[in-house]
């Protein structure tokens, strides 16, 4: 079981679109509107080990037409993240109107970027069965998803209580413009190359 937290915390840590995703609207926005994401992004990490314990991700492992179309709809979800914070620098559109509704946009962004993360996706589908004993499957698997989610979530709540710092955010928004243009390129960076490999899966 340890092993399971651990493994979930690495995964969390590792640089990714839930990373960048959670990262760079905790230092537009602040503490509020990065936890809001992060609860749209457990939310989503829930279906993801509901899906695993109840069985269902073997039949995606069985179905590569409904996993290549997962992963498809997942990369062109990234290139729009992308496109869009690069179309709203473009138009110098304010971040947000108010603090509702962006944390309502907030908590929809984070959920679907991690429900169509291929990484994810993934990780469920080939790594999670080699972590998990087949007794552990069998005798807890809630326990199972619980240890993961915990692991994983461990890392998230301190980074963006961190991020969300004034004095943390105060000093990087001076270089926001550039900041943001970046987590736009890296979006529309990850989508396209999930789209080039399944490209060239397919060629």
């Amino acid at each position: 079981m340890l092993q399971l937290f651990w493994l979930g915390f690495a995964l969390a840590a590792s640089p990714g679109p839930d990373f960048f995703l959670i990262v760079d609207h905790t230092l537009a926005h602040g503490r509020a509107i990065g936890y809001a994401t992060l609860v749209g992004n457990r939310l989503s990490l829930c279906i993801h080990i509901t899906i695993a314990v109840l069985g269902l991700a073997l039949i995606l492992q069985n179905s590569p037409q409904l996993f290549f179309a997962i992963r498809v709809a997942g990369a062109i979800y990234l290139i729009y993240l992308g496109v869009r914070k690069l179309y709203d620098l473009h138009l110098r559109k304010p971040a947000h109107n108010n603090l509702a509704a962006s944390a309502l946009a907030a908590f929809r962004r984070g959920f679907f970027n991690n429900l169509f993360n291929p990484k994810v996706s993934l990780f469920f589908l080939s790594l999670f069965p080699q972590f998990a004993s087949h007794d552990m499957l069998t005798n807890s698997p809630w326990s199972v998803g619980a240890v993961f989610f915990v692991g994983n979530t461990t890392w998230w709540i301190p980074l963006v209580l961190l991020a969300g710092n004034p004095s943390v955010r105060a000093r990087l928004q001076r270089v926001q413009f550039v900041l943001n243009m970046l987590f736009g390129v890296l979006f529309i960076a990850f989508g396209g190359n999930i789209l080039w490999e399944l490209i060239r899966a397919e060629v």
